[in-house]
C-alpha cells in the first residue's frame, strides 16, 4: 500500500472523528466519551492495518526479488553444468579405452 494513500486515509478518518467529537460535545456531551474511545480504537486499528499491509507489501517485494535472483543464478548454474557435462562426454569419447 502506498504511504500517501495510508496518510490520506488516516487523516480523513481523524478529521471525520474530530468533527464527530466536536458535534457530540455540542449536541450530546454525555456520549462524547464513548465516541472518543471508539474513535481512538478505530484510528489504532487503521494504523495497525496500514502498517501491516505496508510491511506485507515490502515482504512480497523482497520475496519476488530473491526469487528473481535465485532463479537467474540457478538457471545459469544449470546451463554451465550441462555444458560441462557435454564437454566431459565428448572428451571421454576421444580418450582411448584402457580395456
Amino acid at each position: 500500500m502506498n504511504k500517501t494513500v495510508m496518510f490520506v486515509t488516516f487523516s480523513a478518518l481523524a478529521f471525520v472523528g474530530l468533527a464527530g467529537t466536536v458535534a457530540l460535545l455540542i449536541f450530546r456531551p454525555e456520549s462524547a466519551t464513548t465516541f472518543t474511545t471508539l474513535l481512538i480504537t478505530v484510528l489504532g486499528l487503521a494504523t495497525t492495518a496500514g502498517g501491516t499491509f505496508y510491511m506485507l507489501g515490502k515482504q512480497g517485494e523482497q520475496i519476488q526479488k530473491i526469487d528473481r535472483q535465485t532463479n537467474g543464478t540457478l538457471s545459469a548454474l544449470r546451463d554451465e553444468n550441462d555444458r560441462l557435462t557435454r564437454e566431459n562426454v565428448e572428451l571421454a569419447k576421444q580418450v582411448p579405452s584402457l580395456e
